[in-house]
């Protein structure tokens, strides 16, 4: 088994900060900023939610429906995010934060399920 498929795999069966956050602020302060978005043609739907304190993501929180790719590029996406600016993230492209954010190769008929995530983390900065 090649490494980006048990990379995909470990993800999927594991994934990392799946969930919402809670709407308890008080305890620090900061903003969270909400967005989802889904594939129609395969149903795949992932919602994210990224807590905001002083320009950097402090906390994220993802959930959603999803095959094995889009599950794993979400939940990667989610731990590279943090500690990331808003103002870095605002001057990446969606193939940057694909790269560096997600880091896995899919076929091309696999790439709606791969970029899904960062189409949402993508409107969540540009809103």
């Amino acid at each position: 088994m090649d490494i980006y498929r048990e990379d995909i795999l470990d993800h999927y069966e594991n994934p990392r900060n799946m969930g919402e956050l809670t709407d308890d602020l008080s305890a620090s302060s900061g903003q969270v900023l909400e967005g989802r978005d889904s594939n129609a043609s395969c149903g795949d739907m992932i919602q994210f939610q990224l807590k905001i304190v002083e320009g950097k993501i402090d906390e994220v929180k993802w959930k959603g429906i999803g095959c094995a790719i889009s599950t794993a590029a979400a939940s990667k996406l989610s731990e590279w995010l943090l500690g990331q600016t808003l103002k870095t993230l605002e001057k990446m492209d969606e193939e940057e934060i694909i790269e560096q954010g997600v880091g896995l190769e899919v076929n091309p008929g696999r790439m709606k399920c791969l970029t899904l995530p960062v189409r949402v983390v993508r409107k969540i900065i540009n809103q």
